[in-house]
């Protein structure tokens, strides 16, 4: 079926959160920002903008992030409530886009700043009522900006349908949102969080190990975090203390491999443990709950509030089980997703969008994705995916973080590189262990020519990792060996 959401009106500019919102911030400092709170500030930041875009609408509202982290959300939640488009800024490097956006043809404003000191735009571009503009395309190295125009419908909706309440969220119920509120799956799942009775946790700078420590501390019951929070939680419950009041979790953002999901489905059970699959430019939303991944593994779900369909390139239905291009029913008129870097969106006369993922449906029309172009490294003809191997290397104990990579090889066209970060009691032997071990637990393409011991991965603050920096490193790492031939070492962290 079709969500009327894109029906609906302007944003309602009285809204005001239902949820008690408690901020974790870098510096340690806990803030409660509390309904009545909220009340008497987001009308005095939307006045603010008001006065700051003289009354144009068309003028795009950026959030300063540069400011507290309470300041800093009592704006974004006033703008979002407004006719402007807004745009959210990069909160792991708080500089403002206003440039970046004139530069695109988009007028924007940071409270704060005087008007006319911003640069002029180029060509004006006419966005969307109701646009939100999102950063994506970070861990690829296609950064832009996604226009979504979905996820601000949320203000207003029924929180009966909305998407926390699919995944577990009630009223009453303690939760905490551990990703960065500046990626798109974590805001639009505040948002709904927003309109609960319920007390809603935020981190200013996302931390994968004060999650548990935190779900213990506070009581909290209802989780929505990424795989890369749920690798570190996992290893941090070998202390034999358990997981608290935890009983509901979401993980969104990035693909979970087997291992670790069916450890949160035995620990959680499975029909406790929720995956949501979508994308920045809000076109459609997917969600498994774990005892179905468990009758067909590897889906990401069926489409809430929307259908998918699988099509062949001349747009037509693939039959069940068949590969092909994803589709969601969009319920709108064509329009440009993104700002930046071109526009490779693909439209239908029926009123379906791509985006460019594969994947099949099966016969019961929950969605399989295809291994994403960029995770594919072709090893002699045989195709590895860097996550299977990564998911290999975190294997061991003492292995905190991983990411594989592949180079370019005159034989075998590319090889298979590791990069590992190393915990203080790795033993000495690591690089030997780790080499049996893979040899082992891999296919012989996929086995590492070599692993690399470095002080950190490079990951996108929602937690995947930066594929577009992990080749450079790849690159740099490479040419350093074949230049001194010296045997990998560790880096300091």
């Amino acid at each position: 079926m079709t969500t009327s959401a894109h029906a609906r009106g302007p944003q309602a500019t009285d809204w005001i959160p239902r949820a008690t919102l408690v901020l974790h911030s870098r510096d340690g400092r806990t803030e409660m920002l509390r309904p009545d709170h909220l009340a008497e500030r987001l009308p005095e930041s939307r006045e603010r903008f008001r006065r700051s875009s003289g009354g144009d609408r068309s003028v795009c509202l950026v959030p300063d992030a540069r400011q507290p982290f309470a300041r800093f959300l009592t704006e974004l939640l006033a703008a979002l409530a407004m006719p402007h488009p807004v745009a959210l800024p990069d909160t792991a490097r708080p500089t403002s886009p206003v440039a970046e956006l004139a530069a695109h043809g988009i007028r924007a404003r940071t409270l704060g700043t005087d008007a006319g000191h911003e640069p002029p735009p180029a060509a004006p571009v006419a966005l969307p009522e109701g646009a939100l503009l999102l950063r994506t395309g970070g861990t690829s190295g296609r950064t832009r900006f996604a226009v979504n125009t979905s996820m601000r419908r949320g203000l207003v909706r029924d929180s009966r349908l909305s998407l926390a309440r699919a995944v577990g969220l009630r009223d009453g119920v303690l939760a905490l949102l551990a990703g960065p509120v500046g990626h798109a799956a974590h805001l639009s799942m505040l948002l709904d969080a927003a309109n609960h009775e319920a007390e809603v946790h935020l981190y200013e700078s996302p931390e994968p190990a004060r999650v548990l420590p935190d779900i213990r501390r506070h009581g909290i019951q209802w989780l929505a975090a990424t795989p890369l929070h749920l690798r570190v939680m996992m290893r941090q419950t070998e202390d034999g203390r358990g997981t608290g009041e935890l009983r509901k979790l979401v993980h969104m953002s990035a693909a979970c491999g087997e291992p670790l999901k069916r450890f949160w489905h035995a620990a959680l059970g499975p029909e406790n443990v929720y995956e949501v699959f979508g994308s920045s430019e809000g076109i459609g939303t997917t969600i498994a709950r774990g005892d179905e991944w468990e009758r067909r593994p590897g889906t990401v779900g069926r489409g809430f509030y929307t259908s998918v369909a699988v099509l062949d390139p001349a747009g037509r239905p693939v039959p069940a089980g068949e590969p092909g291009d994803v589709f969601f029913a969009y319920g709108a008129a064509a329009r440009p997703l993104h700002i930046g870097r071109g526009d490779h969106v693909r439209w239908t006369a029926g009123g379906l969008v791509g985006i460019g993922d594969r994947g099949f449906l099966d016969e019961d029309g929950f969605l399989h994705l295809e291994t994403r172009p960029q995770l594919r490294i072709t090893v002699g003809g045989t195709t590895v995916v860097a996550t299977d191997v990564e998911d290999a290397l975190l294997g061991f104990p003492w292995v905190e973080d991983a990411a594989a990579a592949g180079i370019a090889n005159q034989v075998t066209g590319q090889r298979v590189i590791g990069f590992v970060v190393l915990t203080a009691d790795a033993p000495d032997t690591w690089a030997a262990e780790l080499a049996a071990g893979l040899r082992r637990d891999l296919p012989a393409a996929a086995v590492p020519r070599k692993v690399f011991a470095v002080g950190a991965v490079p990951r996108a603050p929602s937690g995947k990792v930066d594929r577009a920096a992990l080749a450079t490193m790849a690159n740099a790492h490479t040419r350093t060996a074949h230049t001194h031939n010296a045997p990998t070492q560790k880096e300091p962290r």
